[in-house]
Order: structure tokens, then sequence, then C-alpha cells
């Protein structure tokens, strides 16, 4: 291809893949390991701690529930925390990836972008309660940020394969 056709890439595609990629993979670590912590933390504290936790729950729960039932509880939350994350994670690996090398061979399939961009950026305003923390901080690059520059980086490219398509009718 000579300069004149050659498509310049479109850089708000490959620092949102970025974004999806990198703050996915470390906000979702930040989720495992603090799962991981939870399960840990519930698995070693001694009699006293228990016994201590067991009168509560008893108090609290009118005598329905002892220690037992809480820490089963706090380790079923930490699964689902743990699950969910690595679910995200997973998700944002593969769709920051893809970006990347959509973003360079084919910015042209602008869906991908705009139809990834909407869906992570749902998910991500969920995130916004933890913001002022580092995993709120790189849930923010792989949940806001990222797919916001997807979806007006996927409006550029849709513009220009119109402009291009009216162009050369």
């Amino acid at each position: 291809m000579d300069n004149l056709t050659e498509k310049k890439e479109n850089v708000l595609l490959k620092i949102g893949s970025f974004c999806i990629l990198i703050g996915g993979i470390v906000a979702g670590l930040i989720g495992i390991f603090n799962g991981a912590a939870v399960m840990l933390a519930m698995t070693v504290m001694d009699d006293e701690t228990m016994r201590t936790l067991d009168e509560y729950a008893m108090q609290e729960s009118d005598g329905l529930f002892g220690s037992g039932a809480v820490t089963g509880i706090a380790n079923a939350v930490a699964i689902a925390v743990i699950v969910f994350a690595a679910i995200l994670m997973i998700i944002n690996i593969i769709v920051g990836a893809v970006g990347l090398s959509r973003c360079k061979k084919n910015p042209q399939k602008y869906t991908f972008f705009l139809g990834w961009g909407i869906a992570l950026l749902v998910i991500g305003l969920f995130s916004l309660g933890q913001l002022f923390s580092l995993r709120g901080v790189f849930s923010a690059a792989s949940g806001i940020v990222g797919p916001l520059l997807f979806i007006i980086g996927g409006i550029q490219e849709n513009k220009a394969a119109n402009a291009e398509q009216s162009g050369s009718l």
C-alpha cells in the first residue's frame, strides 16, 4: 500500500484496549486476592475469636445462627467474589486483546468496539462505589475509561467507513 491509501490507526481504540486489558487484569487479581484473604481469615480464627463470634451471632440472630453459619456465609460470598472477578478478568483479557488486534488490522469492524464498549460500560458503572480504592481505579480503567474510548473510537470508525463508502460511489 502506498502512503495515500494506508489507513491511519485509531489511537483511541488502542488506548481503550490497553485500559481494558491492564485494568481488567489488575482489578481481577485484586478481587481474587481479597476473596482469598477473607476465606483465609475465616479459617485461621482462634478458639476465643470463634467463641466471641458465636456469642455475637447467636445474640444478633436470636439464636438462629452461630459462628459456623457466619463463616459459611462469608466463605460463600468470598467464593462468589472470586468467581465474578475471574470471569470479568477473562472477559477483559479477551476483549482487550481482540481490541488491540482489530484496531491495527480491522478497525472498520466498529460494531465490535461499540458493542463491547457499551456492555463493559454498563458493567463498569456498578463499580463506581469503589472508585476511591486501588481496585476501583483499575475497575474504572477497564469498566469506564476503556469502554468510553471504544465507543468514541467505534463511532469515528463508523463515520470514516460511511465517508469512504459514499466517496467510492
